[in-house]
Order: structure tokens, then C-alpha cells, then sequence
């Protein structure tokens, strides 16, 4: 999380730290089940306002907030419905959709590069699924698939 923190929002290393810290704090707060999504939008608050001073970004930390809980929700279901189907597959549009909106916010990007940035995202939290779903059939084969699309995630919106 740091490493992510100093390149894609060019934070200085002791921001990149207590950056990362809101980011676990928010995921620990969204993990549960019974999960706090005002907690986890809090902590995602405090980490897109730091992000918004470092790399000068446009939309309200709010607003980031907001789209960053709505993926993770939309992200939730989506796992959770191809866990149950027989074959462990699903319609992932609506991930791709809730992404596109969180990309549009955070980058500057032509519209064909958010929608493949959120694409190959979904993509990416989907093989991510499969192995903690415990239902890949070659975990290490799916990690590499995970940063494959990762890279070209973010890569397309250079």
C-alpha cells in the first residue's frame, strides 16, 4: 500500500504510511460480514484527502469515498453470487460500472481508457476471488493473471 501510495498518487514516504494505515483501517472496518461501511468510508475519507493534496485530484475526498464503498459493496456481491453458482461464474459489469465511476473521478483519462482501467480491475478482483473463494483451480497461474490485469489496468491510463 505504500509503494502504491508514493506512485499512483506521488505521496511523500511518511504520507504513503499513514496513508496505507487509513487504507487497512478501512478494510478492517468493511471485512466483517456485519461490516461498518460509515467506518470504512471514514478511514477512506481521511486516506482520498491526502491523496487529493499530493496528487492534486479534482473530485472531493467525499465524493472518492463514496465511489471507492460502492465498488467494494458492488465487488462483495459479485463475489460472493459467483462463489454460489454452480460453475463460480458471473456477470461482472456491474463492478466494471462502479470502477469506471471511481476511475472517472480519480484520473484523467480519455473515456475508452477508464472503461478498460475498470475492465481489466474487474478482472483482476475476480481472479482474486477465485483463490480466496477457494475455488481456483491453479492459484499461482491466477495470481499471475491478477497482475497481468493490474498492470494493464494501469497502464491504460497512462
Amino acid at each position: 500500500m505504500v509503494q502504491m501510495n508514493r506512485e499512483q498518487f506521488r505521496m511523500a514516504l511518511p504520507t504513503a504510511v499513514v496513508a496505507a494505515i487509513d487504507i487497512v483501517r478501512a478494510s478492517i472496518a468493511f471485512a466483517p460480514v456485519d461490516n461498518d461501511v460509515p467506518g470504512a468510508t471514514a478511514h477512506l475519507q481521511r486516506f482520498y484527502e491526502k491523496a487529493r493534496r499530493a496528487r492534486g485530484l479534482q473530485a472531493d475526498a467525499h465524493t472518492l469515498a463514496a465511489l471507492e464503498v460502492d465498488y467494494w459493496v458492488v465487488h462483495r456481491r459479485l463475489a460472493l453470487e459467483r462463489k454460489q453458482a454452480p460453475n463460480h461464474t458471473g456477470d461482472i459489469e456491474p463492478m466494471v460500472a462502479s470502477l469506471a465511476r471511481l476511475h472517472a473521478a480519480l484520473f484523467d483519462a480519455p473515456p475508452e481508457a477508464i472503461r478498460r482501467s475498470a475492465e481489466q480491475r474487474a478482472d483482476a478482483a475476480a481472479r482474486v476471488d477465485r483463490i480466496t473463494g477457494g475455488y481456483s483451480t491453479d492459484v499461482a497461474e491466477d495470481w499471475r493473471q491478477v497482475e497481468a490485469h493490474l498492470r494493464e489496468a494501469y497502464g491504460s491510463l497512462r
